[in-house]
């Protein structure tokens, strides 16, 4: 009766979100094929609060520190020179580029960046840029050697892309030749520094057709991953493998105040979905709790959701469904400060152990299990308002979650198929006999397999 059960149960833990997934062979440019986002973690690092020095050679020297916590990719802001012209705040946005092919002298040297990149790629690491093709500062050689490159107004004064960014110029991709220059600057670090990829940023208000050029002749270098701020299935087809879950984030916010959970349904399925069929099944989306606009804009996550415990169950209940994971520097450890990227707030990673110790044990779980690389997702239970039930991944390897999004203990209905079995705790080793209800303190968060299927 018991081997039963069990059957029973694992056929149960192997139901897909969309079906059956295979891994497609995707290459968009016929030369090299995107990297494959399944396998992707990422770590966001702005150099000024990173380290003490705020410096590449400080970055360097806390690789040790990202990989502790199972991330295989860094995401680096902006490295340029700032532009001075309409600086906003002591140090300006790392967002107005004086010049792409620079490295900002406040950071470091090329060779301290191609020291850096070499190391990474020593240790299995990728790297991708943050790159901004829509602006420039206002002090880029182009806005004197080519002010037809830009957006201008009738008298032929170069503008910003809106009234608030009045400390970038909007450059207009009208311009064929602006569209080549730019290519070229992208290319000259795929080339000469060897990175893997680019976040693009505020990629919705730069032209769908120039995307899929670019991204196309980028890869004739080689194999990279594309990250576009945007969301939508368009960028999909545009050849980037990841966009934001913009709609998942801020619905799950309003969980965490209270909210009914369905409302995080409609987002991550309509989000995943794009990813899936715009993609060919080549695409995730970007989940995340933080990242530098909402530290920057909004508040820290223990403001945003509560507590700290509130935004520890946030970050984990944001990874069950397909999604690619995102931790920006100074939240594992519950930075208290609000990180304003014009200004600077080095980060202290002596706050928090216990913080840390959290993302450190969930990020080694997610690089771990192949259930978090898997397509495969159902969601259990929607009915229940206050307690998240999912299952991710298939057979063995699938992995029971139930996070508790309310400051109060709860009694959970536990899922018919998954009663009357004995389950280990993934965190800790533990064990816990699931029979019709089952209790879980405030934030309280579970990732379980069937007993006897662990190895740990």
């Amino acid at each position: 009766m018991k081997n039963l059960i069990k059957i029973a149960l694992l056929l149960m833990l192997c139901l897909p979100y969309g079906g059956q997934a295979q891994k497609p062979n995707r290459s968009d440019s016929g030369a090299h094929p995107s990297l494959d986002p399944s396998t992707i973690r990422l770590y966001q690092v702005y150099l000024r609060n990173f380290s003490p020095e705020g410096t590449i050679q400080g970055l360097y020297r806390g690789l040790d520190h990202i990989q502790s916590m199972g991330f295989n990719t860094l995401w680096l802001m902006p490295v340029h020179p700032v532009g001075q012209v309409n600086r906003k705040g002591t140090f300006g946005s790392p967002y107005s580029v004086k010049d792409y092919r620079k490295i900002n002298p406040e950071f470091g040297t090329e060779q301290d960046f191609k020291a850096l990149i070499r190391e990474c790629h020593r240790r299995g690491l990728y790297v991708i840029l943050d790159w901004v093709a829509n602006h420039t500062a206002f002090d880029h050689p182009w806005t004197q050697a080519h002010p037809a490159w830009y957006t201008r107004d009738a008298q032929g004064k170069i503008l910003p892309p809106n009234d608030d960014w009045t400390d970038v110029a909007d450059l207009n991709f009208d311009n064929a030749e602006l569209r080549e220059a730019m290519v070229a600057e992208m290319e000259y670090w795929v080339r000469e520094f060897q990175i893997d990829g680019f976040r693009c940023d505020v990629a919705m208000m730069v032209p769908g057709d120039w995307w899929t050029t670019c991204i196309q002749k980028l890869r004739q270098h080689r194999p990279l991953f594309m990250l576009a701020e945007a969301n939508g299935p368009e960028f999909y087809r545009y050849g980037f493998n990841s966009t934001y879950g913009w709609d998942f984030y801020h619905r799950l916010k309003g969980v965490f105040k209270g909210a009914n959970l369905r409302g995080l349904d409609s987002a991550w399925s309509a989000e995943n979905q794009q990813a899936q069929q715009a993609a060919n099944g080549w695409g995730r989306v970007m989940r995340f709790v933080t990242n530098h606009d909402e530290t920057s804009w909004d508040q820290v996550p223990a403001k945003v959701f509560g507590s700290d415990q509130a935004a520890m169950a946030a970050y984990v209940l944001s990874q069950q469904p397909v999604s690619i994971p995102l931790v920006y520097n100074g939240q594992e450890v519950g930075h208290p400060l609000k990180q304003n990227i014009f200004e600077r707030s080095p980060i202290r990673y002596d706050l928090n152990p216990e913080i840390l110790k959290f993302y450190q044990d969930y990020g080694d779980l997610f690089r771990r299990e192949p259930a978090y690389q898997s397509p495969n997702f159902s969601r259990l239970r929607p009915e229940d308002k206050d307690c998240w039930w999912s299952v991710r991944g298939q057979g063995d390897d699938a992995i029971l979650c139930v996070v508790n999004t309310r400051n109060k203990s709860l009694l959970t209905q536990v899922p018919t198929p998954y009663r009357l079995q004995s389950y280990v705790n993934l965190r800790d080793g533990s064990t816990a006999y699931l029979k019709e209800e089952f209790e879980l303190e405030p934030y309280g968060i579970r990732l379980f397999k069937p007993y006897g299927l662990t190895k740990r």
